[in-house]
């Protein structure tokens, strides 16, 4: 898990520096820069989805949305390669997308089976 969020958090800065300098990079840099960025937001999805029910609802959901339309966004960037109107944006939500990952694992909330056992010092009692 630390190696995902410090991939997370070293896309942040790659992907600003995409939006700033769009016709830089090549087909192949951006292709594999999406790719990489989208499949980042899978394991976000999935731990949405299995704690669906400990979540609050609201803003689960605005998450998710937000996390499936930059998935299936930068997914079809990938495959088409270069020339995608308004690209420099997209890479401003990749940034943003990958900022909201780094958020939600680091606040996620403890699994039931987690919270139910009892710690060191209450087995003590």
């Amino acid at each position: 898990m630390i190696s995902y969020l410090v991939l997370c958090s070293l896309l942040i800065p790659v992907n600003l520096w995409a939006a700033i300098t769009p016709h830089l990079h090549s087909d192949f840099s951006m292709r594999l820069l999406h790719g990489v960025s989208s499949l980042l937001l899978v394991p976000m999805l999935l731990s949405l989805w299995k704690n669906r029910r400990l979540l609050q609802r609201f803003p689960a959901l605005m998450l998710s949305v937000f996390a499936v339309v930059m998935l299936v966004t930068n997914s079809w960037i990938t495959v088409m390669g270069m020339g995608v109107e308004f690209g420099w944006l997209d890479h401003v939500l990749l940034a943003v997308s990958e900022v909201s990952v780094l958020v939600f694992f680091l606040l996620e909330p403890l699994p039931a089976e987690v919270e139910s056992q009892p710690t060191s010092l209450e087995r003590s009692l």
